[in-house]
């Protein structure tokens, strides 16, 4: 059995997908991924025993090349038949569907649609049609939020809709047990954090979408009237220097940081108190449920799949998307209660563990692959690949 993995870009193959690959290898799947490479051998070095294919696909809509990926698409499918593709990400997943065979299995998980709440008109139509002319070639569409499974609905019949809580995190992985107070004394110092300062955490690409702007304004209004706080900035992307830069001119170095794409984000969450993400648009973000596993109480914006996650004056608090006055608030009130921070920290925990736990969703995944006619064998064991979780 012959199994196809298809997504936009490779990072997005080691940030989610490793174990979702390793249990189907254990179910009995020769497994392909197809995306757009940057680093072959840190993939090979990763899954020595896959099939790696290079497919110049660009996030941008309109680049020409994604239509070369899909002609390439289309003379893979010619000259070799899969079980099952699997396609994550939207442009991927739309020109892999448009060149898949009639005949051949597709699972689309959909880790937020493109048409959302603060998208434009245009690009909202426009992806929307992308979908409805799509979902002709699928079997089984995954949906990771509660809006995008409403939405759904316009797509496909409700049978072949499954909703599913994310991707999973690896709670047991994902655990402040793990640390003593000796190595987060040590991680604090590596990063010259000074002890009295609470430390707030934003993973996220850098671009538009996540608006790291606004975690800046909210600093500048936040350090006049309680400086007691640490900012990391967490990943990489186009918008990088430019934030550096505005730390720099509006003398925010003292409160806050950012570090680049970093591979230890565990470490970081041990000695974070208070998580962040402000973006516009998610489907379900890993990152916000590795801080809840990690027992931290998050802030974020109102959007689809943030509401989800953190239920707002519980496990953390839920505010109005580009709004630094509300970001800076809800910072304030965390820094100045321990305890508060503590309860929606144990809070946020106890939800992973009911729901989004990695062994949870694979288990959901496979019963999705069971629903839509492939084999699946039951005899085999699979095991988690801690190692290989937050790559």
């Amino acid at each position: 059995m012959k199994c196809l993995i298809v997504t936009t870009l490779q990072r997005q193959v080691q940030l989610f997908l490793i174990p979702h690959i390793r249990m189907l290898q254990e179910m009995g799947y020769q497994v392909t991924i197809a995306t757009s490479l940057t680093d072959k051998h840190q993939l090979t070095k990763l899954l020595p025993d896959i099939t790696l294919l290079h497919l110049p696909f660009s996030r941008k809509v309109y680049s020409l090349s994604n239509l070369k990926a899909f002609q390439m698409l289309r003379k893979l499918f010619k000259r070799e038949s899969f079980s099952l593709v699997h396609v994550h990400s939207p442009i991927a997943s739309f020109f892999t569907r448009v060149a898949v065979p009639e005949t051949t299995k597709v699972v689309y998980t959909a880790h937020g649609f493109h048409f959302n709440e603060n998208g434009s008109k245009i690009s909202n139509r426009i992806f929307y049609l992308a979908e409805r002319l799509a979902a002709k070639k699928t079997d089984g569409l995954i949906v990771i939020n509660q809006d995008d499974y409403e939405k759904a609905k316009g797509l496909l019949p409700e049978d072949k809709i499954h909703y599913i809580h994310g991707i999973g995190v690896d709670a047991t992985y994902f655990n402040p047990e793990n640390y003593s107070v000796k190595e987060k004394e040590r991680l604090r110092y590596s990063l010259t954090i000074p002890d009295n300062k609470i430390v707030i955490t934003h993973v996220a690409e850098f671009n538009g979408n996540k608006r790291q702007m606004d975690i800046i304004h909210a600093a500048e209004k936040l350090q006049k009237i309680n400086p007691d706080f640490f900012i990391l900035l967490v990943g990489d992307g186009v918008l990088l220097e430019e934030i550096q830069s505005e730390i720099m001119n509006r003398n925010l170095i003292d409160h806050v940081r950012c570090l680049g794409f970093r591979t230890d984000i565990k470490d970081l969450l041990s000695i974070t108190d208070i998580g962040l993400l402000v973006s516009l648009r998610e489907g379900l973000p890993k990152s916000v449920m590795e801080m809840m596993a990690m027992q931290i109480p998050v802030v974020v914006t109102d959007i689809r799949g943030n509401r989800e996650l953190v239920k707002d004056g519980k496990t953390g608090f839920v505010i109005p998307v580009r709004n630094p006055d509300e970001l800076m608030n809800a910072l304030n009130k965390l820094i100045q209660n321990n305890l508060l921070r503590n309860i929606m920290g144990e809070n946020g925990r106890r939800d992973i563990l009911e729901r989004y736990e990695l062994s949870i969703i694979l288990k959901e995944t496979r019963n999705v692959y069971e629903t839509i006619g492939l084999k699946v064998n039951r005899d085999d064991h699979h095991t988690v690949h801690r190692d290989m979780v937050n790559i």
